[in-house]
């Protein structure tokens, strides 16, 4: 008798996430890799504590998902995304919200397509994120 458990195809390996997580803030950084942690399938490539950070590491690195604190972006910070969105239209980003209002939600999405997701809101607003974005890097993959 054949063993036929070696001709079964094996589900395919799903492609981590990798993220990275930029907010001027040291220990929400912290708190927002321990949620990522927790919420699987995701790798931590990089942390920037400035605008300029994000930049260096998003052009010279593998990342998949920014998570971006709105507050890091000086001047005009939505036409920064826009140009950011212009630049690398294969990073998905997600605007991370202070003041998570529907207002802001919409310019957020008018100004480059980006997810919006509240900070006091990680645990509920981030998986929906991460499985729009795991669609994307698989589609990438396969």
């Amino acid at each position: 008798m054949k063993d036929l458990s070696l001709h079964r195809k094996r589900p395919p390996q799903r492609q981590p996430i990798h993220v990275l997580v930029a907010d001027k803030n040291a220990h929400f950084r912290e708190t927002i890799r321990r949620v990522l942690t927790r919420l699987g399938r995701c790798v931590v490539s990089g942390e920037a504590s400035t605008i300029a950070e994000v930049i260096s590491q998003v052009t010279s690195s593998r990342i998949d998902l920014l998570l971006l604190d709105v507050d890091m972006v000086t001047q005009d910070r939505l036409a920064e995304l826009k140009r950011l969105a212009k630049r690398l239209p294969e990073l998905k980003v997600a605007v991370l919200l202070s003041d998570d209002t529907p207002e802001y939600r919409e310019a957020v999405q008018l100004h480059g397509g980006h997810y919006s997701v509240a900070k006091d809101g990680l645990e509920d607003q981030l998986p929906p994120v991460l499985n729009s974005v795991r669609q994307v890097v698989a589609g990438r993959a396969g």
